[in-house]
Parts: C-alpha cells; structure tokens; sequence
C-alpha cells in the first residue's frame, strides 16, 4: 500500500481539547525513500484523497499538528522534527461530545522509480471522539 499505519492513538480513543494523546506512526516507505516526511491533521469530516489539494494537504482540515520527518533503514534526524510521542489536542469546545473527529497522515514518497517522478501522497487515518 502507499501508506504506513497509525499505530496510536487506537481507533475510537477519547480526545477532549488541551489534553495530549499519544502518537505513533510506522511509515509506509513504498518507494524506498531515506527519509519519509509525513503531516498530520484532524478533521471533522472522513478524509479522503479528494479532499487533500495537489500538495498534499487538506485546505478544510480543523487543525494541523505540523510536518515531520521519518528516517528509514536507521538513518539519523536529518535536522526535520520527527513526530513527537503525543499530540495536544486543539479547542474543540465547538463539537458536542460524542462527536466523531479524524486523525490523518499524509506520507510523502519523493523519489520513487524510474526517478523525475513527482512527489506521490498516501492517506491513512484513525477515528476519534469527543469528551
């Protein structure tokens, strides 16, 4: 598959707003990459790859953890954040508990064969609800 998988938080976990969850991500590296940058988000809405722009992103998402960079077959930091261990959730006061929210990760394959290929985006995610 073009995707790693979210190995936490587990699908289902509770997040209230200000509270950190864990996070950990196994990347997927189909193209062999030395490094694998990936982004995360939530969103209020099942992601989709219809709905990441051609960059990679999602312009609608309700908040963005940032960009990271996983070193694959044991390269060290390349000077990029790696994901942290935990992620502190945003305000969600504007969503009743109960409500489903996604956790998203994009991983970005930039040098996949035969070489001059453009960067190609693999889309995985975890549902979560509101405290």
């Amino acid at each position: 598959t073009n995707h790693g998988t979210i190995i936490s938080p587990s699908a289902g976990g509770l997040i209230t707003g200000g509270v950190s969850i864990p996070f950990s991500y196994q990347d997927g590296n189909w193209c062999q990459d030395g490094y694998s940058p990936i982004s995360v988000w939530l969103l209020d809405v099942p992601p989709t790859t219809a709905n990441m722009n051609s960059t990679g992103q999602f312009p609608d998402a309700y908040y963005y953890f940032g960009a990271f960079v996983l070193g694959n077959f044991g390269l060290p930091p390349n000077g990029n954040p790696v994901p942290p261990a935990t992620l502190p959730m945003p305000n969600l006061s504007a969503y009743r508990a109960g409500s489903e929210m996604y956790l998203a990760v994009v991983e970005t394959a930039n040098n996949c064969p035969p070489g001059n290929t453009p960067p190609q985006f693999g889309m995985t995610f975890t549902t979560l609800i509101t405290g």
